[in-house]
């Protein structure tokens, strides 16, 4: 489905001057992302409808169609809300302030960046939606500050075309695996999306926005979050937390480029310069 609304999605875009100028310097469409929005969303409702008409027609599905039951909402209502302060930030956002410590520094200021929005409401929407089906306060808080943690991270490497989509891919397709019981088929739907946005992200003709990469990285926290007990949480909230402080101090892109194996991989599928 996400080949099939691709290039008729493309050009609304580039129509509706939701272009921007990527690292090189070329301008392409931005926002692409939102893209990841639309497909979930019709994936839901076909998911709403097909049991009653089964249910019409005598046919049994199995639980876990295209989503588990217990995860629909709460997943939802993360993508949904990183997505939608997302789209403010690539809608509205100015490069005046980078980086948590440029966008809570302007805060303290008194000067609220789309940035420091993103900062504030994208860990309320995770505390919501975890609260749907989770009665403990710190199990809520601590999975939100995961999903807060995991999108700004995302968002961090999506700075060069394929990055963001080359670490999200392959965590996805664990949890294929890892959390099958859980999320159903939805993380199968999930990596898929995330397949058909990867090619013309790499090929510079399309970016995934930061509407995109906070999807992503909400997905991942969320994923994260209910797959996973505190033990491994804790070590990846962690590690989540030493890359903000090193992004504050290093590039990212900079450091990449002096490890091989790393420059290998974010070059793999990406055009010459």
């Amino acid at each position: 489905m996400s080949l099939l609304i691709m290039p008729p999605f493309k050009e609304m875009l580039r129509r509706a001057g939701a272009v921007r100028a990527n690292f090189r310097e070329r301008v392409i469409v931005n926002m692409a992302g939102s893209l990841i929005i639309i497909v979930w969303l019709f994936l839901m409702a076909v998911a709403g409808i097909f049991p009653s008409i089964a249910d019409k027609v005598g046919v049994s599905l199995p639980q876990s169609f295209l989503l588990g039951a217990d995860v629909s909402i709460p997943l939802t209502l993360i993508i949904l809300g990183a997505g939608i302060f997302g789209l403010v930030d690539d809608l509205l956002g100015s490069r005046e302030y980078s980086g948590f410590k440029g966008h809570i520094g302007a805060l303290l200021k008194g000067q609220l960046t789309t940035g420091a929005l993103k900062a504030i409401a994208i860990p309320i929407a995770a505390v919501f939606a975890f609260s749907v089906t989770e009665t403990n306060a710190l199990e809520v808080v601590g999975n939100a500050l995961l999903v807060a943690l995991f999108v700004n991270t995302l968002n961090l490497l999506d700075l060069r075309p394929g990055r963001a989509l080359k670490v999200y891919i392959p965590l996805q397709v664990i949890f294929l695996f890892a959390a099958a019981n859980v999320l159903g088929s939805s993380a199968a739907v999930l990596a898929g999306i995330a397949l058909a946005l990867l090619i013309p992200d790499l090929r510079e003709e399309m970016m995934l926005g930061d509407v995109g990469s906070n999807i992503l990285g909400g997905i991942l926290g969320f994923c994260f979050a209910i797959t996973f007990g505190w033990s491994i949480k804790l070590a990846i909230i962690v590690i989540l937390v030493l890359v903000q402080l090193l992004s504050e101090k290093y590039s990212i892109s900079s450091i990449i480029e002096r490890i091989a194996v790393l420059r290998v991989l974010d070059n793999l599928g990406r055009r010459a310069e």
